[in-house]
């Protein structure tokens, strides 16, 4: 018989694989969508994180490698705010605004952060630029998160 811990433990992983998924596509999409749908371009910029500028002159499998670190940094934000949900009573109400927040924080400390830590090369910050990585992360990365860990932890234990 499952443990409650394991229950839980399950319970978030699971939904924070559904919000990385959801996560994972609408940003991907997104930026395909900013890039004149140069799925290439995107996945590959994606790799040269891992990969370093040999991303950019590389085949199929630095776009694959890329969508898999795509999905791995999505997973990774989603399951942090499904960890720290039932944690902070501060995210659980006026989930529209902690969605907004939680997108500038997202988009914030990616940019600011995990991209200058990471091999893949960085533009310099403008103003359109910052604005418009703010409104895709606001409406495509906190917003699906945080309206599905709202939903996940109100659903019915099964």
């Amino acid at each position: 018989m499952p443990t409650t811990t394991s229950v839980q433990t399950t319970r978030l992983l699971q939904g924070a694989l559904f919000a990385g998924l959801l996560v994972w596509l609408l940003d991907g999409t997104a930026a395909v969508i900013q890039t004149d749908f140069r799925a290439d371009r995107v996945f590959k910029y994606v790799a040269s994180a891992a990969a370093g500028r040999s991303a950019f002159a590389g085949g199929g499998e630095f776009i694959l490698l890329g969508l898999f670190l795509h999905f791995l940094v999505a997973f990774g934000w989603s399951l942090l705010f499904f960890w720290l949900y039932p944690k902070a009573s501060l995210l659980q109400g006026h989930r529209w605004i902690t969605g907004c927040v939680y997108g500038i924080f997202v988009w914030a400390a990616m940019f600011f952060f995990i991209v200058p830590l990471s091999l893949a090369p960085q533009g310099p910050l403008t103003l359109q630029g910052a604005l418009t990585g703010i409104a895709i992360h606001m409406v495509c990365v906190g917003l699906p998160i945080v309206l599905t860990a709202w939903y996940w932890y109100r659903r019915p234990k099964a």
